[in-house]
């Protein structure tokens, strides 16, 4: 982050609170004319620092009671099963992300479900009976501290 100055961080820093804001409002807060933080941020897009806007939506409005984080070990000598296994948890509307990762441990997910049940039945119905899946175990969320 060597080419981000004071200007690009302050602007990064206020769109992480409120990427809405409009040109004029950036500009104020940032203490910048709107076309200049327009600008930044444009090269700032170009250069990958941000990458896209996104909206976060409130799971427990839309009726996902319960949030976990799944440890997925998947049996890594046949390469086609682990493909499919990805292919299954990238299109699976309840896994909210899919991260592969060092240790003992193959795959952390993070799911949404409406309720225990829901997602018990997502476990023992859909995960644990995935050809590449040879087994999981998860830890629900019971508060969120934090989260960018």
């Amino acid at each position: 982050m060597s080419d981000i100055d004071s200007y690009d961080a302050q602007i990064i820093e206020a769109l992480q609170r409120d990427g809405r804001l409009s040109w004029a409002a950036l500009a104020k807060q940032i203490n910048l004319s709107a076309s200049a933080c327009q600008r930044r941020v444009e090269g700032l897009l170009e250069k990958g620092v941000i990458e896209n806007f996104t909206l976060n939506l409130n799971d427990t409005v839309l009726g996902f009671q319960v949030r976990a984080f799944v440890s997925v070990n998947v049996d890594r000598q046949r390469n086609e099963l682990a493909q499919d296994f990805r292919e299954a948890v990238i299109a699976h509307p309840n896994v909210q992300s899919c991260h592969m990762i060092s240790g003992s441990i193959d795959f952390m997910l993070e799911v949404v479900a409406e309720d225990l049940a829901a997602f018990g039945a997502f476990i023992d119905g859909e995960l644990l009976m995935m050809p590449a899946v040879k087994d999981a175990s998860s830890s629900i969320v019971l508060n969120v501290v934090k989260h960018r």
